[in-house]
Parts: structure tokens; sequence; C-alpha cells
């Protein structure tokens, strides 16, 4: 096979495999969870292109000896999850969240390549449009920590595209080429 044209050098750019996207908040409630004190369904729609996203959001509640909700448990992604929508909270003495008023609100999200059942997941942590820097920020700082564990990395995506299997060696070499 003939090869024409020619491949420009590509500057400084890294590759991710994740995407910071806009959304409105079509659906959510809080359902039941074996794991957590708290979790939330939230059905989103990407404001540019009506992609529909499903986003989990947990939250465990610290509690007094009768199991009186008192205060939010670290990481406080409920707390997060509001004012990123620019909402109220109020949480019930049982742990009941009023998150049925951010219905409409707008908030990013980041989705990501996975490795697991699906090919893409959608992280828990949303913000608003104006602070997607400090989203992606976060997001960053977790994969430094080795969070979330069904991140796909980039170069293990490449390869599995390209050849249709599973990487095993992650190494690029500086020949140009994308394998």
């Amino acid at each position: 096979m003939a090869i024409t044209g020619t491949k420009a050098e590509q500057s400084g750019g890294t590759m991710k495999n994740y995407f910071i996207n806009k959304c409105v908040i079509q659906e959510i409630e809080q359902i039941d969870s074996q794991y957590n004190d708290c979790s939330v369904r939230i059905k989103l729609e990407d404001i540019s292109n009506g992609y529909n996203y499903t986003c989990f959001v947990n939250q465990n509640f610290d509690k007094d000896v009768a199991g009186v909700v008192t205060g939010l448990s670290y990481p406080e992604d409920l707390n997060t999850l509001f004012l990123a929508a620019g909402g109220d909270m109020n949480v019930s003495d049982i742990g009941e969240a009023n998150v049925d008023t951010l219905v409409g609100k707008n908030v990013a999200c980041i989705n990501y390549a996975s490795t697991g059942k699906y090919k893409r997941a959608t992280w828990g942590v949303l913000s608003s449009f104006e602070d997607t820097d400090k989203l992606e920020e976060k997001f960053k700082a977790q994969l430094a920590k080795g969070y979330p564990k069904n991140f796909q990395s980039p170069q293990e995506t490449m390869v599995e595209e390209k050849f249709g299997g599973r990487a095993t060696d992650t190494k690029s070499s500086n020949d140009g080429m994308p394998f």
C-alpha cells in the first residue's frame, strides 16, 4: 500500500482519557445504598450535544448515639453537589437531603474511559461551569493517588482501539508511530 501525504509533528499536547462536560440536571433522587448513608442518582444532559450521563454522589454522615445526623463525613461530596448547582442543602435528622430542588440546575462533570463493565464512566464529583479548572485539578490529584480504580490510561485505550486487545506494555517509543 502506498503512503501519501505527510504527518505533521504534534506540538506539546498530552493525551488524556477524560472530558469535562457542561450539563443540566434532568432527574435527581436519593436512593438506598448498602454502602453509604446517602446515595444520590443524577441524570445529566450535556447542553452541547444532548448526551445523557448518570452520576452517583455518595455521602456518609456523622451521627450522635441516637443515630441522628449531626454533620457530613469526609469527603463532603453532597455539599460539593449543592455548591456546584448553586442550591441550599438541607439534610433531615434521618439523612434525607432536599435534592429535588436541584432539577434544572447547571453543573460540570467529568467522563472518562473505563476498564469496567461500561466503556465510559462519570466521576461522582461535580462543579459549577466557572470552576471546571478546579474540577480537573481535583480529578488529576485523584488519578495520582490511583483513583478512580476503573480509569483507563490513554496509552491502553490507543492500543486497544488500534489492535483490538489490551495493552501489556505502556511504554512508547520515540519513532513517531502511534504503536
